[in-house]
């Protein structure tokens, strides 16, 4: 049971962010995919695009590490949930409501 709803959990954090992103027409980022523990997408709105890694634990959203192809070595650990990790990318990229 612990595991099925931590995996509901996840699916429907990264439902959000989907959603949210497929409502903003002049959102930039793109390429979403969800497998196992990890949801990455890119974002393509610069001069070259960036792809983003979120890497969920066993016990979500806490140890949950955020890394980013610009900068392989920086890995961010965070306990916040997807969409918190996802809004603070999409401000940092003008990519906001």
């Amino acid at each position: 049971m612990g595991m099925c709803s931590r995996q509901e959990r996840i699916q429907k954090d990264i439902d959000i962010v989907i959603q949210k992103s497929r409502a903003e027409k002049d959102c930039l980022f793109a390429d979403f995919r969800y497998s196992d523990s990890t949801f990455t997408f890119t974002y393509v709105g610069g001069p070259k695009s960036v792809s983003y890694s979120v890497h969920v634990s066993e016990d979500y959203p806490d140890n949950t590490y955020v890394s980013s192809s610009e900068n392989d070595e920086d890995v961010l650990v965070t306990t916040e949930p997807i969409p918190v990790i996802f809004h603070r990318i999409a401000t940092g990229n003008n990519c906001s409501n």
